[in-house]
């Protein structure tokens, strides 16, 4: 029996405009076997902690990169730091993106989202000769419905068609969900590992991916003309 949970968040845009990010990054983070019950309850009790200590500050609902606090920001990486989770990133320059994806940047998102991290899981976590493995993908609510609906059908597709090259003996049980990441800290978690590869690469800034980057295994890039020095 094998069981993945993935939270997966990004970080930059996929517009290829004047004035667009020159990155784009997915993070993700999985628990394999693992109940994320236990990282939920750490990062909900540190953001108890932060909101007890700023008495007379605004108080924070969630672990999000883009709004909190320097010091909020290092607090949080050096908790995912010694988090037991399994994490990566997909750190795409744009530039290294051909023209007919750019053109079509939902089916883009859906192939970065998707790929390397369902080839990760199936290749690397589950077992063929398990009657019982299971998948529950979680990503940040940022599709439309009918999106979602798309990315729900590409992603079970990718499943069924990777599974069929080992072969397994069941089905892989798959649930997708989208969600706020107000309401699980997993995600919140993704967000971080995200932004954190993004502001090195986009702002040069590498403070924030200096704290967590031994935690990320195995980055996947897209970097045709070189552009990143990991």
């Amino acid at each position: 029996m094998a069981n993945v949970t993935v939270f997966v968040d990004e970080s930059g845009n996929l517009g290829f405009d004047k004035g667009g990010s020159s990155f784009f990054v997915i993070g993700f983070v999985m628990m394999i076997n693992d109940n994320p019950f236990f990282n939920r309850n750490k990062v909900t009790r540190l953001l108890r902690h932060i909101n007890t200590k700023q008495k007379h500050k605004r108080k924070i609902s969630e672990f999000k990169f883009s709004e909190d606090s320097h010091l909020t920001r290092m607090k949080f990486l050096n908790l995912i730091k010694v988090l037991p989770v399994v994490s990566s990133v997909v750190l795409v320059s744009k530039d290294s993106v051909m023209q007919h994806l750019r053109n079509d940047p939902i089916i883009l998102y859906n192939y970065l989202a998707v790929e390397y991290i369902i080839t990760k899981i199936i290749n690397d976590h589950l077992k063929p000769s398990s009657p019982y493995n299971t998948i529950t993908y979680t990503i940040d609510e940022s599709l439309t419905k009918k999106a979602q609906q798309n990315f729900n059908r590409y992603c079970q597709d990718k499943i069924s068609y990777l599974s069929k090259d080992r072969p397994f003996v069941a089905n892989i049980i798959t649930k997708i969900q989208h969600l706020n990441s107000q309401y699980d800290p997993c995600l919140q978690i993704a967000d971080y590992i995200a932004s954190a590869t993004f502001q090195k690469f986009e702002r040069n800034n590498p403070q924030y991916l200096d704290v967590i980057k031994d935690k990320i295994k195995k980055p996947v890039f897209w970097d045709i003309h070189r552009r990143i020095t990991w």
